[in-house]
């Protein structure tokens, strides 16, 4: 006969069965009423944040120096006025290449250094540094004291000489000759004889650049008609032309086409009568048109 021991057996709950029966024991029920409590194992995923910073120029993703050794002032004045006169050196010296090379070269040789060295024979570069090769033995001297920009370097060499002279011999630095004095000296070496020395020359217009049209008021449909014949009789009468933003004349080809969609299904017995049509003095005088007529009122 074999002794049955009955022992009290082992329960193990898992989390997702506590949360369960805890949530059971939260709930009052009537005796009819049937609960069904699910606990699921899965995890509520996170929303993603989102990051809107910019992607890390040259400048941010270098480190700081920690390493620098400390001076006073005075040395970095000093390294800062050594360097402004390196890059004024080496301007002149690049230029006194550029202008040896436009005299020793022919125009062909010449055609292809330019383009070798990244440059156009025709552009106003080119004619910049020939001009501050040129006087390259007169400013190599002055190096210490001329500013470090190439373009500020050429407007020197376009003042007056008898200026030039009096600021060396005042001892003045060729630097500080800047802003309206500057401006005033460049003005008394303009040419005369020329009036488009002053104006930009637009390669892709093929012309030079001598006004701006100014639209006083915003303009409709009818008042852009108007402009277009001015412009073309002006076209037609100067050597002028008018060069059209792309934008613009997009815009307005959209409308006259909606326009034109619209007249041809609310104005068909009035927009479409070519006899009342005004082309122009020219087209009216061969091809006479009607003149709408004048109903009074009665």
């Amino acid at each position: 006969m074999q002794n049955t021991v009955n022992t009290p057996s082992v329960e193990t709950t898992t989390a997702a069965e506590q949360v369960a029966e805890k949530a059971l024991t939260s709930i009052k029920v009537g005796s009819k009423a049937k609960v069904r409590v699910e606990a699921s194992a899965k995890s509520a995923t996170a929303t993603p944040v989102m990051d809107y910073s910019p992607v890390l120029s040259v400048e941010r993703a270098h480190e700081d120096d920690a390493n620098l050794v400390k001076h006073d002032r005075a040395h970095y004045v000093a390294e800062f006025k050594r360097g402004v006169e390196k890059t004024a050196r080496a301007t002149l010296e690049v230029c006194r290449v550029v202008y040896e090379a436009s005299r020793v070269l022919d125009s062909y040789q010449f055609q292809n250094f330019c383009v070798e060295v990244g440059y156009r024979d025709s552009s106003s570069t080119i004619r910049k540094f020939i001009a501050i090769g040129k006087v390259y033995p007169r400013f190599i001297q002055y190096a210490d004291q001329l500013p470090s920009a190439w373009t500020t370097i050429y407007q020197i060499t376009q003042i007056p000489a008898d200026s030039f002279d009096r600021l060396i011999k005042e001892g003045k630095r060729l630097d500080s000759l800047k802003g309206k004095r500057l401006k005033g000296l460049l003005g008394l070496t303009k040419p005369l004889d020329d009036l488009t020395a002053p104006l930009k020359f637009d390669s892709d217009a093929g012309g030079f650049i001598f006004a701006k049209v100014v639209a006083m008021r915003k303009f409709d449909d009818v008042d852009w008609r108007a402009i277009e014949k001015a412009m073309s009789e002006l076209e037609a009468r100067l050597p002028v032309k008018f060069e059209v933003p792309s934008d613009l004349t997009k815009l307005v080809e959209t409308r006259r086409l909606r326009r034109y969609q619209s007249a041809k299904k609310h104005y068909t017995h009035q927009e479409f009568k070519p006899d009342t049509w005004d082309m122009g003095e020219e087209a009216n005088a061969v091809l006479p048109r009607k003149e709408p007529e004048v109903v009074a009122e009665a």
